[in-house]
């Protein structure tokens, strides 16, 4: 897993927090229940296998600034 991947969707994740509902996200795409409320509340690290499953729902969101 490149560490350039993951700063990309902890940097995204960060910077969208207050727009998003990561409940449903992790519902979505399938990861454990709370993996990125922990990320973002207490700045637990995030699996490689969860974030790939982030970037590949961030892809299909379509957004030009990913």
């Amino acid at each position: 897993m490149s560490t350039n991947r993951r700063e990309k969707v902890e940097h995204w994740l960060i910077k969208n927090q207050k727009y998003i509902n990561y409940q449903a996200i992790e519902r979505e795409i399938g990861v454990a229940k709370g993996c990125i409320q922990k990320f973002l509340k207490y700045n637990r690290k995030i699996n490689d296998d969860r974030i790939a499953a982030i970037e590949q729902w961030i892809k299909q969101l379509n957004i030009n600034s990913f």
